[in-house]
């Protein structure tokens, strides 16, 4: 964006940003490919900051609205692999309904804070208070492109405490283009875990291909491990970290 430009589009007011920013997720949903994206997960506490356990996993999205994944590796803790699980079946089901919990004024009261960069790039920071008690929404802030009015970065805390065992949840999300594609890049969930202590569950796409026509029409095998440890299922039932 030129300098005039910039200068001219931080004229806009809150609802103008909103309006484009609304604009630009319908556009995203409305045009969504299909795509398999590798995500690295790490966990640890944080105190060592040290990984206890990583995985590898696997997610599959078929337009318009499912997701479904594999874990592909696992090592270290089985701790971190249950949270893996949970956090990813919390995201498959986020999936088949986004328009509750998208950044639209039906889920979120708006106020523009200034403006700030973002990974080079010029960005709107709204405050985000959510119309509603609800996991998924998060009381924070979003970084907007001002190019494109995408999403680049939320950071904040669940609106509604996702479980009795988890307190002072903070999670940053960052997002970008892969391979033609507008996505979670990076993120980073800091909590207070009963017995665990404090700790940091870290993820970062690692690759990404877009899907073929006959992988679109075919949904991918979903594979889900039940545990009976009660103690390990507790942690898992905990673990629902990333609103999006």
């Amino acid at each position: 964006m030129s300098v005039t430009g910039w200068t001219q589009s931080r004229n806009l007011s809150v609802d103008e940003i909103v309006s484009k920013m609304e604009q630009a997720q319908t556009d995203q949903r409305d045009h969504a490919v299909g795509y398999t994206v590798t995500r690295k997960y790490e966990l640890s506490s944080q105190e060592t900051q040290k990984p206890k356990s990583e995985v590898m996993a696997q997610i599959n999205f078929v337009p318009p609205s499912q997701k479904d994944y594999t874990v592909r590796k696992i090592e270290g803790s089985d701790q971190g692999a249950d949270i893996v699980r949970r956090v990813l079946e919390h995201e498959s089901e986020m999936a088949s309904h986004a328009e509750s919990h998208e950044l639209t004024a039906r889920n979120y009261q708006f106020a523009l804070l200034g403006h700030e960069p973002v990974d080079g790039h010029d960005c709107y920071v709204l405050q985000l208070t959510p119309r509603r008690n609800a996991v998924e929404l998060v009381r924070g802030k979003a970084w907007v492109d001002a190019t494109n009015f995408q999403i680049r970065r939320i950071e904040g805390t669940p609106a509604k405490n996702p479980s009795w065992w988890i307190h002072n949840l903070h999670v940053t999300i960052n997002y970008g283009v892969v391979q033609g594609i507008w996505t979670q890049v990076a993120t980073k969930a800091v909590a207070e875990v009963r017995v665990m202590g404090t700790q940091v569950l870290t993820s970062r796409e690692v690759d990404l291909q877009t899907a073929t026509v006959d992988a679109r029409n075919r949904l991918p095998k979903r594979v889900v491990d039940h545990h009976n440890n009660k103690a390990r299922r507790a942690t898992a039932d905990s673990a629902v970290w990333v609103p999006r």
